[in-house]
């Protein structure tokens, strides 16, 4: 999710001397263009000092497979899907600097299982929703871009606060209850943006360093130290519409297995096509889909989604 828009408000008008006779005009640097930002991919310019922004994602995500440690998809042996809604609130306490904390909604449910996996009284399908782990990050703007050097931006935080339901899970709900990650996550990283024209490029290097609570639990959900690197590039089509296309992973060096649903991030790699639309100067709305392309020991899906980002 992103934070507001990237555009710069017009400061107020001031009368300018004349120049000299003969003397040459100072010419204006030319700005990148106002677009919605990226998705899943975060932002490198932090949002103006005293302004907020929200952000909605709706997304529903299939999940027509499982990852095997070999890099193989295998059957999910039933069928798989999780609602997923995180609102994001972005606030600038300070030049450079930004503030924001997600608040997510999941729902997960599961329908059509295999014997084999059935529940203890014999249930073949499930559904269970709640509020997951909060995100509390904050993001300080180290070096502006220039002319040959991208925006260097330092990024810190809690990726996830265990505030969603990763233990005590019931044998009856097969999985569908793990809502949450079950670890307080540090996350420590850097964020990079250049306008190499007509693209706007932006990437992040994030290092994911998870806390288990109760991880002695059988039923408790473990999450592992991930490093997360993500690319995307946005191409203004008109004054209205942008083109984005993004590269998300996350690369999981530790093998545990979690319960089926939603869960931590496990190595995966995947592509995220989407268009953006600048309804307004304050509202940009945005449609795609992220379709995981290749990874190991974790759930495979594809999640068409909605986000609608209003400046404040």
């Amino acid at each position: 999710m992103t934070p507001a828009l990237a555009q710069a408000p017009a400061g107020p008008q001031v009368l300018m001397e004349k120049p000299a006779e003969g003397a040459k005009p100072e010419e204006k640097k030319e700005e990148a263009p106002t677009t919605g930002g990226p998705i899943c991919c975060d932002t490198s310019i932090p949002i103006e000092a005293g302004h907020a922004s929200l952000s909605i994602l709706s997304a529903l995500s299939f999940y027509p497979g499982v990852f095997s440690p070999n890099w193989r998809t295998v059957s999910a042996k039933g069928d798989f899907h999780t609602f997923y809604m995180p609102v994001k609130f972005t606030y600038g306490p300070t030049k450079n600097m930004e503030m924001y904390i997600i608040a997510p909604f999941i729902n997960n449910w599961a329908s059509n299982l295999d014997l084999g996996i059935a529940g203890p009284n014999g249930e073949r399908s499930a559904s269970y929703g709640g509020i997951g782990d909060l995100t509390v990050m904050g993001k300080y703007n180290l070096l502006p871009e220039t002319d040959c050097r991208p925006a260097v931006t330092a990024v810190a935080g809690l990726a996830s606060i265990p505030t969603g339901h990763a233990s005590h899970l019931n044998p009856r709900f097969l999985g569908q209850d793990a809502v949450g990650t079950g670890a307080l996550t540090f996350t420590t990283g850097v964020n990079l943006y250049k306008w190499l024209k007509p693209f706007l490029v932006y990437s992040n290097i994030w290092i994911n360093s998870p806390v288990n609570i109760y991880p002695n639990r059988p039923d408790n959900v473990r999450s592992r130290e991930y490093v997360t690197f993500n690319l995307a590039a946005e191409l203004p089509l008109s004054k209205r519409f942008v083109a984005l296309l993004e590269m998300y992973s996350n690369w999981t060096w530790n093998n545990l297995s979690t319960p089926q649903g939603y869960q931590t991030p496990q190595t995966v790699l995947g592509i995220l096509p989407a268009l953006e639309f600048l309804a307004t100067d304050k509202l940009s709305l945005s449609a795609g889909a992220s379709l995981d392309l290749a990874g190991k020991n974790g759930v495979k899906k594809y999640t068409p989604m909605l986000m609608a980002t209003y400046a404040f």
